[in-house]
């Protein structure tokens, strides 16, 4: 936790691609790929790349950007710098993304949620 206190930290995380698939239970089976990385910055503004082990979070969601309804919500561990994740939800999503909220420092946090595709 050291890195967000005694350090500049700033985020590139990015919801690459979502799509869902109905289960004969009629629940429905979405894969999440995002992109996770860390940078640290010093005072000149000089960047270096980090390794990324953090929790974030993660979520699949109904609704529009403005309303969104939680499906699946939580922390997840980040430790590599592209990762797939898989949930099942009980409503057709529409949007996903990783750290949805823009709780972290983030360059781009418009790129974090992504629309869930049919596959």
């Amino acid at each position: 936790m050291t890195d967000l206190f005694e350090s500049i930290v700033l985020f590139d995380n990015k919801a690459e691609s979502a799509s869902y698939t109905e289960t004969p239970d009629h629940k429905f089976k979405v894969k999440l790929q995002v992109c996770a990385q860390n940078k640290k910055a010093d005072r000149s503004g000089n960047e270096t790349l980090m390794s990324i082990n953090d929790m974030i979070d993660v979520g699949v969601f109904s609704g529009d950007r403005d309303h969104l309804k939680e499906l699946q919500f939580g922390k997840q561990r980040i430790s590599q710098e592209k990762q797939t994740f898989e949930f099942v939800v009980n409503e057709r999503p529409t949007l996903a993304g990783i750290d949805p909220h823009n709780k972290l420092i983030d360059r781009n946090p418009g790129d974090n949620l992504i629309a869930v595709e049919k596959e």
